[in-house]
């Protein structure tokens, strides 16, 4: 089968899969609506707050040419665990302050720039995409969780697993940009360009975890996930954390708050890995500005899923060293 033929089905299948969903969407207004709504609430408090203004410092931190002074500071660290310039310490610095996805935002800004290349971009993806602590310890664990302890468990696979990808992938070759921010020219729409350009990411971010907290309902639903459900199942969760665990593998926040039903090891776990990968909602919102950085998506996506993967297991096991060994 060519090329062009599996292009054509792939079209045909997600014109007729979207098609469905308006079609579910007009039958049952309220079930989906009030979905949608839970989305949009969602974001409004646990994500506007925390993201909106590291948007708008950033971006202001970005034109006005501090990037490159700041990196000086991050480069012994950053050259000797990453064998990455000293800019990568700022996004990721930012990233881990903030979460998703001020960092890759950080990273286009810089790209279309020209102070990083897209070699340099694609190696800085693996470790500039992380969620924050406010929304870590905040939200899920104490929000979600109800336990201080359990969020710091959150918070330490997730930027361990981060870091660890970033060293073990260090002998990825990336070659420098040779350009440097430019010198700060007119400022009088400066704030003006930050604010707007802070304020439409940010909406966006609003608008993709909505959408994609309603299909997670709607896929929940009609049981397209129950194969997804399943195959968790038959790894030794039980139906419902499977099925929690599926949906948080669309959009992520729904998927925890699930989860967080009780503290068992496999719960925290599993919290753990879909709050690295990011489910499908934060990746999309990741890929809009990774593409603008010339991101190599393929080699982003396997990272993150190592990344979830490493995060779930450090957490599984302290949980069992922390938690429950003192039950």
């Amino acid at each position: 089968m060519n090329t062009r033929v599996v292009k054509t089905i792939s079209r045909t299948a997600l014109f007729v899969f979207l098609l469905c969903v308006l079609l579910l969407f007009s039958c049952f207004p309220k079930r989906y609506m009030d979905a949608c709504l839970h989305g949009v609430s969602l974001w409004a408090t646990c994500v506007l707050p925390s993201t909106l203004p590291f948007l708008f410092v950033t971006g202001l931190i970005t034109r006005l040419g501090f990037v490159n002074k700041l990196s000086k500071w991050f480069t012994p660290v950053t050259e000797f665990l990453f064998a990455l310039s000293g800019v990568s310490g700022y996004c990721l610095m930012m990233s881990f302050l903030s979460g998703y996805p001020v960092g890759a935002k950080t990273l286009s800004d810089l790209k279309e720039q020209g102070v990083i290349s897209r070699s340099e971009a694609t190696k800085m993806s693996f470790i500039c995409s992380s969620s924050g602590p406010l929304f870590i310890l905040g939200s899920v664990g104490m929000g979600m969780f109800c336990s201080a302890v359990v969020g710091g468990i959150l918070l330490l696979s997730h930027f361990a697993a981060i870091v660890l990808s970033g060293i073990v992938f260090r002998f990825y070759k990336a070659t420098p940009a040779k350009g440097y921010l430019p010198a700060l020219g007119r400022t009088d729409n400066l704030l003006y360009e930050c604010m707007y350009s802070s304020v439409i990411s940010v909406l966006c971010v609003g608008g993709f975890i909505a959408v994609f907290f309603t299909l997670s309902q709607i896929l929940t639903d009609w049981h397209v996930l129950s194969p997804l459900s399943a195959l968790i199942s038959g790894l030794g969760a039980d139906g419902d954390t499977a099925k929690f665990f599926a949906q948080g593998l669309i959009e992520m926040t729904g998927g925890c708050s699930h989860l967080a039903t009780n503290t068992l090891p496999l719960n925290v776990g599993m919290c753990a890995f879909l709050i690295t990968f990011g489910g499908v909602s934060i990746l999309v919102q990741q890929i809009l500005f990774l593409q603008k950085a010339e991101v190599k998506l393929g080699i982003f996506f396997a990272v993150k899923l190592l990344q979830a993967a490493v995060a779930g297991l450090i957490a599984f096991g302290l949980t069992c060293l922390l938690i429950t060994s003192q039950v």
